[in-house]
């Protein structure tokens, strides 16, 4: 065993003590780091600005689909993700909830629908709910890095 030691020492070469992780490596960090957050600020932006620019109307449940989680071997628990029709200059869109519900929702029950006027297509369920990714990730993993690479220099 301890020949196998040797033989990998010796291929590898002769090492310094460690010094630390290098300065590039996290300067590269920071900016990364630094481009998340700046990414999290634009789509907090954009996802204000698509707030105050949508509508808001009633949709009404037109049908309820019925999922399990993998974790759910036998099927016990479902989650329930209602589908919204709602009418938008006469025409009717429909939207299924991008999260599930523990409880069954009934059909026909209302719902609030908010929508993008110039794409329908383009909406979310509930009176405050933005489609999109949610910039708080980007905030939270721009600033978990950043404090990582901040840390680690000194």
């Amino acid at each position: 065993m301890l020949g196998i030691f040797n033989s990998i020492f010796l291929i590898s070469g002769k090492h310094a003590p460690f010094t630390g992780v290098p300065i590039t490596v996290m300067t590269g960090f920071a900016v990364v780091s630094t481009a998340l957050i700046i990414l999290g600020i634009f789509l907090s932006q954009k996802r204000r600005a698509w707030y105050q620019h949508s509508k808001l109307t009633q949709g009404e449940i037109v049908e309820i689909g019925k999922r399990y989680d993998r974790s759910d071997r036998r099927g016990q628990h479902p989650m329930f993700f209602p589908i919204v029709s709602f009418i938008v200059n006469d025409r009717q869109f429909k939207i299924e909830a991008d999260k599930g519900m523990s409880i069954l929702s009934q059909i026909g029950q209302k719902m609030h629908v908010r929508y993008n006027p110039e794409n329908p297509y383009e909406s979310a369920l509930g009176e405050s709910n933005v489609p999109g990714i949610k910039p708080s990730l980007f905030f939270a993993l721009g600033s978990g890095l950043l404090a990582a690479s901040i840390l680690l220099m000194f």
